[in-house]
């Protein structure tokens, strides 16, 4: 092979290899293209915000009050409901559930009349795991008053199965609607400046961390409540100012 056809044949091949080289080229180009442009759209996507921490103290518990006191007066059944979840501390579809025949009444050591309730508080609705609460008799007189007007307007016989009712079908679940009351009362509390998402949850909250200002420790509130543990209570409303004081006295005490 003559110095001509080597150097023709070596141009040949380099001139493949360039080919080669390019695809490959233009092949990694797009692959790095396509990798950038599903970055970018990661990164634009917009970001969840973040919830606003939603502390109780004595101004926004007055606030609630305001909003339940102004819900007895637009629709006293639901309102007294609420008014209810607040001053018992249970769960809406705990409530819900009371039936009439749930009740006992019940008279104090100074001869004041209370009306027991028997709530169900187990999650599940196969267990049964009853907690008793009590309202005072004007309480108990005030809700019955006001189902005797509704069922009268409405020309039915105020008799019903359920604390809360407002239907009387057959054959049907006659419970208070819940949802309802829960979509009115989220708007009531809107309107009064709160902005983060609160409904009936919220009553729950107060009671509990009223206990815990009055000094009720975590075990007892455990138990009033029917908690499984302590763990929820200490993780969400922290420790009472009596046990804090008495931790800081602990404290001193062991390092005398």
């Amino acid at each position: 092979m003559n110095k001509e056809d080597y150097f023709k044949k070596e141009i040949n091949r380099l001139t493949k290899q360039n080919e080669l080289s390019i695809k490959e080229s233009q092949h990694y180009r797009q692959e790095l293209e396509q990798l950038k442009g599903k970055l970018d759209k990661k990164d634009t996507k917009p970001s969840k915000a973040k919830p606003v921490r939603f502390y109780l103290n004595d101004k926004t518990i007055r606030l609630v009050k305001k909003c339940i006191d102004k819900f007895k007066n637009i629709d006293p059944i639901s309102g007294w409901f609420v008014y209810i979840l607040s001053i018992t501390g249970c769960r809406g579809v705990e409530l819900q559930n009371v039936k009439l025949s749930d009740i006992s009444r019940e008279i104090g050591s100074d001869g004041e009349v209370f009306y027991s309730l028997r709530v169900n508080v187990a999650k599940k609705r196969s267990n049964i795991c009853i907690r008793e609460v009590v309202i005072s008799k004007s309480e108990f007189d005030s809700i019955m008053s006001v189902h005797t007007h509704y069922f009268d307007a409405k020309g039915k016989d105020s008799r019903r199965t359920y604390l809360f009712q407002k239907s009387k079908t057959k054959f049907k679940n006659n419970k208070i609607n819940i949802s309802e009351i829960g979509a009115r009362f989220k708007e009531l509390l809107k309107s009064y400046g709160f902005k983060e998402r609160k409904s009936l949850h919220l009553c729950r909250n107060i009671f509990i961390a009223t206990l815990k200002s009055r000094g009720y420790n975590s075990f007892e509130i455990k138990e009033l409540m029917k908690y499984s543990s302590t763990s929820e209570i200490d993780n969400v409303y922290g420790l009472s100012s009596a046990s804090k004081i008495q931790a800081y006295k602990d404290i001193k005490h062991s390092l005398k």
